[in-house]
């Protein structure tokens, strides 16, 4: 074996003229670019029994949508310029709407290799959760029906320290937040016009991901939060969130496990308790849920595909929300995703009393 690689390297070393390389002429790109375009459609059938049936009063509708999300990042020498842009357009039953977003715009500056500050519009996304984050102090709750979507950001102040280690803490990260709300800024983020100031600390232990946090806030009581991060096999991983509100009656907390089997079926599974209900106009506002979602990857071989199912149980009415799908990844960096959606509960539960009793969803993504 060794003299078939002396072969090798002599004969790449004897043809290497019809096959020079200017190494110097390879320039490393100082940017990114990444993002996707959308487009989607919904036929939705309507729920007799919801209270908001009156504002529709027919059976069915339709929905159109196309959006477009850009990320850009600039790299020179210590400064990273990072932004993303979102453009959505729908046609709701008819009614037209559009939005332009600038979901994230920063500037990082790199110290030297332990110390960076990043300042602007950012999406910290803390928390360990899929469906819900309940320690998430500083980022936007995300959407049920689509966990992975990307979510603006706020602006503020983020320091940064990082260092590795040798040994059963291999690595030690801190996290300074310092952000104001006000009727110019971040005013969606609190009712209150104040001064908010969070600390993270994180740390890889005993092969466990670990976040202890605290949040001051300058007009409401401050809260904590801890989460944890921990591959029990190769195959299985548990994760949990606790916060709480300082000197109030006042706690939520998660519990979740992702599994994958020898036949590529993806398991995510999770448990969110919260001691007091949020307003309702909020996903998961009542007290405590169960969220499953399985995914499995080119069923019965087919290529390419893959199908899932997903299920958010309101444990406290005993309503739920039912996802079935299968997706297609075609060679040219495209996604269609198709799924029927159906909430299902007594009158007056949660998912009982939405407009919308079921949905056929149809989405096509193109990636770059």
């Amino acid at each position: 074996m060794k003299a078939l690689h002396v072969i090798l390297f002599a004969a790449v070393l004897g043809n290497a003229g019809d096959y020079d390389f200017d190494l110097d002429a390879i320039e490393v790109k100082p940017y990114t670019l990444s993002g996707y375009l959308k487009g989607e459609n919904k036929l939705q059938g309507l729920n007799e029994d919801s209270p908001l049936f009156h504002t529709k009063n027919k059976e069915s509708m339709k929905s159109y949508g196309s959006e477009g999300d850009v990320k850009f990042a600039y790299f020179q020498d210590a400064i990273k310029l990072d932004s993303e842009v979102m453009v959505n357009y729908n046609d709701v039953d008819g009614e037209y709407s559009d939005a332009y977003t600038i979901a994230q715009l920063f500037v990082q500056y790199k110290f030297d290799q332990n110390n960076l500050i990043e300042v602007g519009k950012k999406a910290p996304k803390w928390g360990k959760g899929y469906f819900v984050n309940p320690i998430a102090f500083f980022d936007r709750k995300k959407d049920p029906n689509d966990p992975d979507a990307s979510r603006e950001g706020y602006v503020m102040a983020n320091y940064r320290y990082n260092k590795s280690y040798d040994g059963d803490v291999r690595n030690v990260s801190l996290d300074l937040i310092v952000m104001q709300s006000n009727d110019h800024m971040n005013s969606d983020f609190s009712q209150e016009e104040q001064n908010h100031v969070g600390f993270k600390a994180y740390f890889l232990a005993y092969d466990t991901d670990i976040d202890l946090i605290y949040y001051h806030r300058s007009e409401q009581s401050d809260k904590i939060g801890l989460d944890f991060s921990k591959n029990v096999q190769a195959n299985i991983e548990v994760h949990g969130e606790f916060a709480k509100t300082l000197g109030a009656d006042d706690y939520a907390y998660l519990v979740g496990l992702k599994y994958l089997t020898e036949f590529e079926l993806s398991i995510t599974s999770e448990y969110f308790y919260q001691k007091n209900q949020s307003s309702k106009s909020e996903p998961f506002y009542d007290h405590q849920y169960f969220m499953n979602k399985f995914s499995q990857k080119e069923p019965f071989d087919w290529l390419y595909g893959s199908l899932y199912y997903k299920n958010i149980y309101n444990l406290e009415d005993k309503s739920m929300q039912n996802s079935f799908g299968a997706t297609y990844s075609f060679k040219n960096n495209m996604l269609l995703d198709i799924s029927y959606n159906m909430n299902d509960g007594q009158i007056g539960s949660e998912y009982g009393s939405k407009l919308v009793q079921d949905t056929l969803w149809t989405k096509l993504y193109w990636y770059f």
